[in-house]
């Protein structure tokens, strides 16, 4: 007859403990390396609006030395040689750096070497120019037959061409990186469902098993029903320590958890005190250049922080657990205000929080609503002279319903859909700074109250988010 078998168990338990910490480790793994991704993405970035930089600076250049030129020939004064010879000092280490930054792209390397080919052909035509205008001799018949224009007109087509496959470059990039933050999304959801389903199958498997031996247990004890008792009582006795072992599992694996968000975030802070310290103690050896680069460097480190961070709170909102209390949102948004307000005493803005507006739901959690909604607000009215910023309720079907309310640039309804994703920003980081992470926390909180949420607004019209909440009552 079938006994319960401790070892098996234990050997089930193993496994249901062993194979998801091995699947959490490969997630971590996987999350590290699309960081990572991520990281040079956003560098890629960089040195594109570096080249672009420069390619306007040398079409400048280009400029300042052909109406110099003109000019000097049209009038014969020599202060338009000023500017003249100022870009013509100035254009080869432009045009030195720009080879650099596009050392990776042979084919805007060709064009540049085919630019300055142009470009020296233009400046023997100058110094042609020049020198009959010294000498006496008829140099309005060269402006006459157009050969200047020519020339600096085929210069400016093919920066046009080099600056219009930069851009090019930059959307393809802009794409890639797109694709790289959905993969880490959509792989981490899948891979996390998939190590549930694997849970929920060792779980139900293990369960077979004992069930198995218990009815085995239960034949036995007809015969003799004192040892049925106390197998029954050593069966009690293993399911209770099993269960403990269990719940000491999933704690080890959210332990786990945060280890590895601290590993991830254990090199980031390498990078920034690293380069802190090379801007300190080797800053007088540094090329200002190379001061830029390090400044860049340690932006990029703390952004991705922020990130590891934001995407650590969005996971701790998904796995609390609701405590139901009275909750007053104005007396929460007012002191949201007031902390906006002392963190920037220079700004000029006016909040208009309607009194009185009460709910039921989870004090903490509705403040981090509040936080992003009423922190959004400020940042998007940081712009705008006279900002205004609201926070009142409306009743929609008999329901209440909260909403912050500005005048700040608002964005295009066409891209709403993207508001609640993670990592989807509406506005470039250079004007606006964040993670993207703010609203999709919101849409969270808002939903394990049983809640939803909306948003309205106009291109540099203002924006309205407005919510509700499925309140529980005593």
């Amino acid at each position: 007859m079938a006994q319960l078998d401790p070892r098996r168990f234990r050997r089930l338990l193993l496994r249901s403990v062993a194979l998801p910490t091995v699947l959490v480790g490969a997630l971590a793994v996987l999350l590290f390396w699309e960081v990572r991704q991520l990281l040079e993405a956003n560098e890629t970035a960089d040195r594109s609006d570096a080249v672009l930089a420069e390619a306007i600076q040398v079409r400048q250049l280009l400029v300042d030395r052909e109406t110099g030129l003109r000019g000097f020939l049209l009038t014969g004064d020599p202060n338009f040689l000023s500017p003249y010879h100022a870009a013509g000092r100035a254009l080869p280490p432009v045009m030195t750096r720009l080879e650099s930054l596009v050392a990776d792209a042979p084919d805007q390397l060709a064009r540049l070497a085919q630019l300055r080919g142009r470009w020296r052909d233009w400046e023997r035509f100058a110094d042609e120019e020049l020198r009959r205008h010294r000498e006496g001799e008829d140099w309005l018949v060269l402006v006459r037959e157009g050969q200047g224009k020519r020339r600096m007109d085929a210069l400016r087509l093919l920066l046009d061409e080099f600056v219009a496959s930069e851009r090019e470059r930059i959307t393809h990039r802009a794409a890639v990186a797109e694709r790289q933050a959905l993969l880490v999304l959509w792989g981490g959801a899948a891979w996390l469902l998939a190590l549930g389903g694997l849970l929920a199958w060792l779980a139900r498997r293990q369960l077979v098993h004992l069930a198995g031996d218990y009815e085995s247990l239960l034949e036995q004890a007809q015969a003799q029903a004192a040892a049925l008792r106390a197998s029954e009582a050593r069966l009690e006795t293993r399911v209770a320590l099993r269960t403990q072992e269990l719940q000491v599992a999933n704690r080890e694996l959210e332990t786990f958890c945060y280890s590895v968000s601290h590993d991830l975030r254990a090199p980031l802070r390498a990078v920034d005190g690293f380069s802190q310290a090379l801007q300190e103690d080797d800053g007088e050896r540094i090329s200002p250049e190379g001061h830029e680069h390090l400044r860049r460097l340690r932006a990029a480190a703390n952004r991705m922080g922020q990130l590891i961070d934001d995407l650590l709170r969005l996971s701790r909102i998904t796995r609390a657990e609701l405590v139901r209390e009275p909750v007053d949102l104005s007396a929460i948004a007012t002191e949201v205000a007031d902390a906006l307000r002392r963190a920037e005493p220079g700004r000029e803005a006016t909040f208009h929080l309607a009194p009185g507006l009460t709910t039921r739901g989870d004090a903490r959690l509705l403040r981090v609503v509040l936080e992003n909604l009423l922190g959004n607000a400020w940042k998007f009215t940081s712009q705008r002279s006279g900002a205004r910023i609201e926070f009142f309720a409306e009743s929609r079907e008999g329901r209440p319903r909260y909403c912050v309310r500005d005048n700040g640039v608002g964005f295009d309804m066409a891209y709403a859909g993207k508001l609640f994703s993670p990592f989807q920003r509406l506005h470039r980081p250079a004007d606006f700074p964040g993670t993207g992470i703010g609203l999709a926390t919101v849409q969270r909180v808002i939903h394990k109250h049983g809640g939803d949420i909306t948003a309205e607004a106009v291109p540099d019209g203002g924006a309205t988010f407005c919510f509700t909440l499925e309140e529980a009552h005593e």
